[in-house]
């Protein structure tokens, strides 16, 4: 097979999972939607990664889909929640006694990068691992703090594709959420071997 098939059958692939996160975001209505469609998007990413053979990619989508639907939607409005929660209480901040301004910057900054971390490993822990809940949260903490490195990078290349996302609009609506699936699946997968 010559390079350009396998870059135009990659290509094909990635439109069809970003049409398909689509789909299925509205079909959960946006709010129950999207988690599970995006956790879908990094199921799939990950088989490819690890070279599993898929039949047919919108089967596959489905069933992913369903399969991490309560998870990813509790985990995700669960951090999306306490994010809210952080928000608020730093544009709160300078209404506290002064006395307490070092203390609420210190828990909100420790709460911000457990936050991040918990961000970063929900998508690639849930489709990886077939665990309750709770253990899954665990895992996330424990793959964040086995590498900071590997934190940092992820954010700064997210950041880049976030500012290309912002900056060539077509971009985002061509792949969608799939770039930042490809980077933080090749990531997790190296450290969860690690739990293996």
């Amino acid at each position: 097979m010559s390079k350009t098939v396998k870059f135009t059958d990659w290509l094909y692939e990635i439109l069809t999972l970003h049409f398909r996160w689509v789909v299925y975001l509205f079909k959960g209505f946006i709010v129950l939607g999207f988690f599970p469609a995006t956790s879908a998007v990094f199921a799939v990413v990950r088989d490819r990664i690890l070279n599993k053979d898929i039949a047919s990619l919108p089967q596959a989508f489905k069933q992913y889909y369903h399969e991490n639907f309560r998870a990813a939607n509790i985990l995700g409005w669960l951090f999306t929640f306490i994010t809210g929660i952080v928000i608020l209480n730093l544009f709160l901040i300078p209404y506290y006694p002064e006395a307490m301004h070092l203390l609420m910057y210190a828990i909100i900054a420790f709460t911000s990068f457990i936050l991040i971390i918990s961000w970063i490993y929900l998508f690639p822990a849930i489709v990886h691992f077939q665990l309750p809940i709770k253990e899954l949260f665990l895992v996330i903490l424990k793959t964040g703090f086995s590498s900071i490195p590997a934190i940092v990078i992820q954010i700064i290349a997210m950041m880049i594709i976030l500012l290309i996302s912002l900056r060539f609009l077509g971009f985002f609506i061509l792949f969608g959420v799939t770039p930042y699936a490809l980077i933080q699946m090749s990531f997790s997968l190296r450290l969860f071997k690690r739990f293996q």
